[in-house]
């Protein structure tokens, strides 16, 4: 609300990030895990094998990886 006699504000601008500091290097790739890790999953226990596929669950000793 304005008080008689004065201009009223102007709304402020929106946040905007501060680019100031760019730097000139890439952005570093993002890791993480694979996008698949369905062969790695025990489907007695649902558990994630340690070591790539053939090889033993560790909770429930089923065999993972193989048909």
């Amino acid at each position: 609300m304005t008080s008689p006699g004065t201009a009223p504000q102007p709304a402020p601008e929106p946040d905007r990030p501060d680019r100031s500091n760019r730097s000139t290097e890439p952005p570093e790739p993002a890791g993480g895990e694979p996008a698949c890790l369905l062969a790695l999953v025990c489907a007695e226990c649902g558990a994630l094998a340690e070591q790539a596929p053939p090889t033993r669950c560790r909770r429930c000793g089923a065999p993972v990886g193989r048909d």
